[in-house]
């Protein structure tokens, strides 16, 4: 299938978007009109359906959830994503969607988003920032430290093909959840084959490779912020309210972006599992008045 048939086809799917493999999981909602899609775009080390109970919140809708390359059943490409190749994946399925999504984007995420509709004005129709990235004076990385970053990520790869590395790692990410929710208990019940997912070599590797990519690709968002203007995209800024220095940083995002700032209460950084009905509150007010309030028939 091409990518505009995946992204109108229920279930999980690996497609090819910006020349790249990535993965997504759609959810095409109820009868002949889907209207107005949306886009769930995961923060490092988040699956796709980390969204599920924001998708539960809100049924009958459109949503179309991205994987990166690395996550679930993608292999990782084998060096550090920059921050061109997030946008072009991110156009060319807004592109397959066939018109312009409402798109949620999570921590890491949020930058991506940020550039492409500062980059290709009249992509998104509106979008909901999740406790998403923001550094106030980003700098590049030094390129010694960029090689140190992939041969740690190329270790990861290789590593996790032993079980004890495996392991730890899979444990690793438990008490990580665990740490961003207010509301998961460090024994929480995962969803079917997390477990697996945390323990894949290509996974690992991805997580590590994105962490790296952090500063080169918070720089060149810099760099767009000195050139380009926000195109009036409405926008909402969700904030966990948990530390006032980050809700200060997040009014500055939200400034950047013209949108409307709301500090989430009961929620660390995974705000989709912990207040999903907040977000699924926000991407309705971004929908067409006709839309906002019944399931589509």
């Amino acid at each position: 299938m091409n990518a505009a048939d995946v992204v109108r086809t229920e279930g999980s799917h690996v497609t090819t978007l910006g020349g790249r493999q990535v993965h997504l999981e759609v959810a095409p909602g109820l009868g002949e009109d889907l209207g107005t899609p949306i886009m769930l775009v995961p923060g490092c080390a988040v699956p796709s359906y980390a969204f599920r109970p924001v998708r539960t919140a809100m049924p009958g809708r459109w949503f179309v959830a991205i994987d990166r390359p690395g996550m679930v059943e993608t292999p990782w490409p084998g060096r550090l994503p920059t921050l061109a190749e997030e946008v072009a994946t991110l156009l060319e399925l807004c592109e397959a969607l066939g018109q312009p999504p409402v798109v949620v984007a999570h921590s890491m995420a949020g930058p991506h988003v940020e550039a492409l509709v500062r980059q290709h004005p009249g992509s998104v129709s509106g979008l909901v920032l999740l406790d998403a990235s923001i550094e106030l004076d980003a700098k590049p990385a030094p390129a010694a430290l960029d090689r140190a970053w992939l041969a740690a990520s190329r270790l990861a790869l290789e590593g996790s093909r032993l079980p004890p590395f495996a392991l730890a790692a899979s444990l690793s990410t438990r008490v990580a959840v665990w740490s961003q929710s207010h509301r998961l208990p460090i024994d929480y019940d995962r969803p079917p084959g997390t477990d697996d997912l945390f323990r894949r070599p290509d996974t690992l590797a991805s997580v590590v490779a994105e962490q790296a990519a952090y500063a080169d690709q918070l720089a060149d968002l810099q760099t767009l912020l000195e050139t380009t203007t926000w195109p009036g995209t409405p926008s909402v800024v969700l904030t966990a309210g948990s530390r006032a220095a980050w809700v200060r940083k997040q009014r500055v995002l939200a400034h950047r972006v013209g949108g409307r700032q709301v500090v989430v209460e009961r929620s660390r950084h995974l705000m989709m599992l912990d207040r999903p009905d907040v977000v699924a509150e926000a991407v309705l007010g971004l929908l067409p008045e006709d839309e906002r309030g019944t399931t589509p028939a």
